[in-house]
């Protein structure tokens, strides 16, 4: 039997910050990190118990970025937490709800530089980065969550591979996120352009997420 990853998960937000903290990622979201413990997965979720509003956080960091995932009632899509989590830096939004497509952004100091659906095809903000282009090409021989961890691996260095996840991370509960602040608090979205028109060039084959 395969084993769990991201790629099988039908509902999940995974975030990437540069120069920040764990403790940064938690405020960014609103949690008290003063409540947060260093658990496993399998730990924490015997110990989580969700309500129909909670939020459940999984932080740690690796070089100079610091990350977070959510299985759940997940926040770290909304505008106000993306904001926070780019401010003066980089960040990464990779994220899927209920098996639809994913979404990923790539926002810099409150504004969303670039946006697309990978494995989709769909790209909603393109880039000089063309992060959407590099998934793509790699999507040839992979699905398009694995492709954008590799691309993502590649930008930061480093890989969010399951045993990271399943490992132990600073973990904590939001039980009553403000939702429609989060929601109101609005990154800079450049319009959307026809996907069509957007250039796309030649790229190499990378290797798989291990």
């Amino acid at each position: 039997m395969e084993s769990w990853s991201l790629s099988r998960s039908e509902q999940f937000c995974l975030t990437l910050s540069a120069g920040k903290t764990p403790e940064n990622i938690l405020e960014a979201y609103g949690a008290d990190a003063s409540e947060a413990r260093h658990l496993t997965y399998a730990e924490f979720f015997r110990a989580y118990e969700p309500t129909a509003t909670s939020a459940a956080l999984r932080v740690g960091s690796f070089g100079s970025w610091s990350f977070c995932i959510e299985f759940e009632n997940c926040i770290g899509f909304m505008p106000g937490v993306q904001r926070k989590l780019s401010q003066s830096t980089e960040a990464f939004l990779l994220s899927r709800a209920g098996n639809a497509y994913a979404v990923v952004d790539y926002t810099v100091d409150g504004e969303i530089v670039e946006s697309f659906e990978p494995g989709n095809g769909v790209i909603r903000v393109p880039s000089s980065h063309d992060f959407a282009g590099r998934v793509e090409r790699l999507t040839e021989s992979s699905d398009g969550i694995t492709a954008t961890l590799e691309i993502l691996a590649e930008y930061t260095g480093h890989h969010v591979t399951t045993a990271l996840l399943d490992g132990p991370l600073l973990s904590v509960v939001v039980p009553t996120p403000d939702r429609s602040t989060l929601m109101r608090n609005d990154v800079s979205r450049p319009e959307s352009v026809d996907p069509s028109k957007t250039p796309r060039g030649l790229g190499r084959r990378l290797g798989s997420v291990p």
